[in-house]
């Protein structure tokens, strides 16, 4: 008698799954190989300083997921009105219509030609417990840290930036069945509502789909230049952007011309970088030191190579990669020696000795 109740449950399941599964658009799309393009924003709104908002962009039959950063802090240039920085205009914006000021101004900050369908809008508090669920114990503290490291206006932005493409990696990384539905229960206890326009269907049923992919994390970084005291789109580079999310390719066979800058107190880094990188066959044309710290190794790619610019971030054993076009560059390529790079020689380990 149990066993012919568990047989129709499983058979109802099956057909409400089924169901879901033909009435659902983005599951259609995700079939379809289309585009998912999705607004993620942290909003808080009682404090106003957490405004952050990025565009994650997902296709079935991609190598790569790819997300974009924006800078909050752009001017947005106007010919009949006087020049706005973007971030005042949000928190000008009631709360109930931000997700909605936010989409149209991404869009139009890359010429009309991506379109943001869907949208998921969380406070600092619930990404907190998205951390949470997914970090394993010994992790969570060194999360948490990272998270409040993305919130700190005092930190230099791309110090934030890197720290943010840390949290998702780690996410992404502990993305499974057990995590997803202690998720749902941990949103459900807590009665944490998200603002999204997906439909908690479409959630049960991507994520299915979602755990059988295996890609690869692409970030890169809307072009700005200093203008006149102010931050602006980078108009001659933005093609290159839209370019990014378009297609799924690495310029591969471009001659990459290197630079090394140590960003750190540690003596002799760049030296030893540079002959790692070198041993490996890159062309590193120029070295030094910089009078900007950073925390993390970041690699800045101005042509969009991944694929290579990747064997330059395992030689040195860390770092992040983010592409941001850069024209008129007589480098290729940019690393940033951060704390966390632990490059030793002869030399170190006889001093350790």
């Amino acid at each position: 008698m149990i066993k012919k109740i568990l047989l129709i449950l499983i058979v109802v399941l099956l057909g409400v799954l089924i169901y879901f599964s033909a009435t659902s658009k983005i599951v259609k799309d995700f079939k379809d190989g289309k585009n998912i393009n999705v607004l993620f924003v942290l909003d808080d709104v009682d404090n106003t300083e957490n405004i952050k908002f990025f565009v994650v962009k997902y296709n079935s039959l991609n190598e790569y997921i790819k997300v974009l950063f924006t800078d909050e802090n752009i001017t947005i240039l106007y010919k009949t009105k006087k020049a706005r920085i973007l971030k005042e205009m949000i928190l000008e914006t009631p709360p109930e219509k931000r997700i909605e000021f936010i989409k149209s101004e991404t869009e139009k900050l890359l010429d009309n030609k991506l379109t943001i369908d869907y949208h998921i809008c969380v406070t600092k508090g619930t990404f907190e417990n998205i951390i949470k669920v997914f970090s394993k114990q010994e992790d969570l503290k060194d999360n948490l840290n990272l998270f409040d490291m993305c919130l700190q206006p005092e930190i230099d932005r791309d110090t934030r930036m890197v720290a943010w493409i840390k949290t998702f990696n780690y996410i992404y990384s502990n993305f499974n069945r057990f995590s997803f539905i202690k998720l749902v229960k941990e949103l459900y206890n807590k009665n944490i509502v998200i603002n999204t326009n997906f439909e908690l269907k479409d959630l049960f049923l991507l994520y299915s789909y979602f755990l059988n992919e295996d890609k690869t994390i692409k970030y890169a970084d809307i072009p700005t230049l200093n203008k006149r005291k102010r931050i602006e789109l980078d108009e001659e580079n933005r093609i290159k952007i839209i370019d990014f999310f378009d297609n799924d390719y690495s310029s591969s066979g471009n001659y990459l011309k290197v630079e090394v800058l140590n960003t750190t107190n540690k003596s002799r880094l760049a030296i030893k970088a540079v002959d790692k990188i070198r041993e490996n066959d890159f062309d590193v044309m120029d070295w030094g030191s910089s009078s900007k710290k950073y925390e993390f190794t970041t690699i800045f790619d101005f042509v969009n190579d991944y694929e290579k610019i990747k064997e330059i971030k395992d030689v040195l054993g860390c770092g992040e990669i983010i592409f941001r076009p850069k024209e008129n560059s007589l480098m290729n390529v940019s690393v940033l020696l951060g704390q966390d790079c632990t490059i030793y020689d002869k030399l170190d380990r006889e001093s350790e000795d």
